[in-house]
């Protein structure tokens, strides 16, 4: 057993070939998802972080936050990051309009597709690096359970690098088995809480394979994606980016305050542990940045505040008799494990197991996924409206025309429905672009689009979510940064016809998915991350506004 594990072990590293001299500084990014500046701070007071909290206390780090953009996302965040480019990323989902096709960030697919668009544009950050749980590879080396490159489709193909860790790990007997032991462990946490919150009448996101993905992202990735970049770090690997995504799935879940969410950070705090002691210990010298890609804000479900109602319904309900056909996208677990399943079944249909599998079920022709006929026609038809949601900001696309519509001309063709949808119970605000294609807010009392300027500028007749999105910022500085974000966001090109933001009281946020923490507009901790970077280095985080800046300056001084 010891030399078999010797032979995949050795076959494995030969699989990134280190550049020397291992003289040249490299970094290592240990990205703790969805963990804002606040939320931070309060795990530091409670010692769930004494690791970090002392490294922050000490002379050598410094401890800040920073702005994230709109939209709050992850894919926003790491295509600036990897690729210094997230032009035209309007959220976690949404339609591109040259195509027609819908990216949605759980589908390895769309992940793949737009970092092939990134990388033509520009050059990955992490070339001969590893990237580890990310959802782009950044051009890595070694990408082991990135979204982009995960699919069995290439994992039995010729990038088995994408899978060799996963192999090393498991033939690490003692890793392996405490993993399984944590494993089961934190099932049946999973289980006693959700009895607890039935017990107390607490809300939760409701999603039947949410124990099951708890142990994959609070335990199994995070172990794999640890176990992989000290192996890294110790053959001198110039690039590790690492994503812990624990804490953000269970802040969705039950709330990024709630006990289940703060306790996932002391595990993750025993990681930057490790990573750090092998930092210390490594032939290459490395500078460690610890980061979050965006945070989030306490959030409301929509639906709980109109009688169960999602907003495809309340829309159909305007519309009447109308011959339209109104689709809501939400894709929670359930649509992940569906696809998994149909890529086990594609991948049994193929070459030896393709015999095997005709042998015994006779030859069947193979399955798609679901899809609505009408998606393939979207742009000539004019009976189909889609609303992508993304947390707490909604894009709304209406069939019929290959660009963008102007607020006049949704208007035109829907009189009345974005007065309707302003006047909706947790609908903060609407926006859009007008026929100059300047970025717009519908006014709720004047019944009319301003401009941008006429937001930031007037502190007196305006709508409370837009007062208390600006309450968040000390000067007006900050307050025009975050309207800018706003604005160039409002003009992409793959932005709905209308955009819609939940309501935000300065506290909680309007959630249009069914979760308990948000993310993906502006207002409140969603869109302020923390960053955790050594003092001698030139940059600073608290000056970013834009993850591009990011990868302006890791290019430059690391990789280049």
């Amino acid at each position: 057993m010891r030399i078999n594990f010797l032979n995949i072990f050795k076959k494995s590293i030969r699989k990134i070939k280190v550049k020397k001299p291992l003289e040249k500084k490299g970094f290592v990014i240990f990205q703790i998802d969805g963990l804002s500046y606040e939320a931070l701070r309060k795990a530091l007071s409670l010692n769930l972080m004494p690791h970090l909290r002392k490294m922050i206390r000490s002379d050598k780090y410094i401890f800040n936050k920073y702005f994230t953009g709109v939209p709050s996302d992850t894919p926003f965040f790491q295509a600036g990051l990897l690729y210094g480019d997230n032009d035209n990323i309007p959220g976690f989902r949404w339609i591109e309009r040259k195509t027609g096709e819908e990216i949605i960030f759980k589908k390895p697919e769309s992940a793949g597709r737009i970092e092939e668009l990134l990388a033509k544009k520009n050059r990955g950050l992490l070339r001969g690096g590893s990237s580890y749980v990310n959802l782009f590879s950044g051009g890595a080396s070694r990408s082991t359970f990135t979204l982009s490159t995960f699919s069995i489709r290439y994992l039995f193909k010729k990038k088995v690098r994408n899978f060799d860790i996963f192999i090393v790990f498991v033939f690490h007997i003692f890793t392996f088995l405490k993993t399984s032991f944590y494993v089961f462990f934190e099932a049946v946490f999973e289980i006693g809480e959700r009895i607890t919150d039935i017990l107390k009448n607490r809300h939760v996101r409701p999603e039947g394979f949410f124990p099951f993905a708890r142990a994959m992202s609070n335990v199994i990735f995070k172990e794999i994606e640890t176990f992989g970049a000290i192996m890294d770090i110790s053959r001198g690997v110039p690039s590790i980016y690492l994503d812990y995504i624990g804490y953000d799935e269970l802040s969705h879940h039950r709330g990024p305050y709630s006990f289940s969410a703060l306790r996932t950070l002391k595990a993750i705090d025993r990681k930057i542990f490790h990573i750090y002691k092998a930092i210390l210990k490594a032939e290459r010298k490395y500078d460690l940045f610890i980061i979050s890609d965006h945070g989030h804000t306490p959030s409301v479900p929509f639906s709980r505040l109109n009688d169960g109602k999602m907003l495809n319904t309340m829309v159909q309900d305007y519309m009447g008799a109308r011959d339209l056909k109104i689709y809501e996208f939400d894709t929670g677990y359930n649509a992940v494990f569906k696809r998994l399943f149909l890529y086990i079944g594609d991948f049994f249909k193929k070459g030896t197991c393709n015999k095997i599998f005709n042998k015994f079920t006779g030859r069947i022709r193979s399955q798609k996924e679901y899809e609505y006929d009408e998606k393939l026609d979207w742009r000539t038809t004019d009976k189909i409206i889609y609303i992508m949601d993304s947390g707490p900001m909604a894009n709304i696309y209406f069939s019929g025309n290959p660009h963008r519509m102007s607020v006049e001309g949704v208007e035109k063709k829907f009189e009345g429905l974005t007065a309707m949808l302003a006047g909706i119970k947790g609908i903060g605000f609407v926006a859009g672009v007008n026929n100059s294609g300047e970025a717009v807010i519908y006014d709720n009392v004047d019944k009319k689009f301003y401009e941008y300027s006429h937001y930031l500028n007037n502190h007196k007749n305006i709508c409370p979510t837009i007062k208390h999105i600006m309450g968040n910022y000390k000067d007006a500085k900050e307050r025009s940064a975050a309207f800018l974000s706003l604005e160039i966001f409002s003009k992409f090109k793959n932005t709905g016809d209308l955009i819609l933001f939940g309501e935000y009281d300065g506290k909680n946020i309007i959630n249009f998915e069914n979760q308990m923490g948000a993310h993906g507009g502006i207002g409140g901790e969603q869109n302020e991350p923390f960053a955790v970077w050594n003092k001698g280095i030139p940059f600073d985080f608290g000056a970013v506004n834009n993850s591009c800046k990011i990868y302006e300056f890791l290019y430059n001084n690391y990789v280049e």
